[in-house]
């Protein structure tokens, strides 16, 4: 098994991409994180569900009171409408460590366990992205060695 045999292809929006753009792939492409490029096509960052959802809740908000804030849907429609043409540049996550298919299967394996993810896009040589290793390809690669 190789890392190209376990990358899903990329899903991509841009930073000027909407809330609702993002949301839109999401749902068509059937995956739970989109992967952002700048306008040169590079890699800038992710969204994912948890992304969308932290957009959602207004700033002055937090702990009970986000509770309190969407007790109604007339309240999370409102929410939702605020953001909905905000660009991804705005809510997007910056935290993320890129492989590209050069790597190995430990390389993987150690990005996953060191960062905490359960997701890992790859890229190429100049940093444009190219797909994402996601928690099924991590399952693979644990069952790949438990066989061994």
């Amino acid at each position: 098994m190789q890392v190209k045999d376990i990358v899903k292809p990329a899903v991509i929006v841009s930073e000027t991409d909407t809330f609702a753009d993002a949301l839109h792939a999401m749902i068509t492409q059937h995956t739970n994180t989109v992967l952002v490029t700048d306008e040169n096509g590079e890699l800038s960052g992710e969204v994912t569900v948890a992304d969308l959802l932290d957009a959602v809740v207004p700033d002055t908000l937090d702990g009970s009171a986000v509770i309190d804030h969407f007790s109604t849907d007339d309240a999370f429609i409102a929410s939702i409408d605020v953001v909905r043409d905000l660009p991804v540049s705005e809510f997007m996550s910056f935290d993320y460590s890129p492989l590209t298919l050069k790597d190995n299967l430990m390389s993987i394996v150690a990005t996953a366990i060191a960062h905490e993810r359960a997701r890992i896009p790859v890229v190429d040589d100049e940093n444009h992205p190219i797909g994402i290793i996601s928690r099924q390809g991590l399952k693979q690669i644990l069952a790949k060695f438990m066989e061994t």
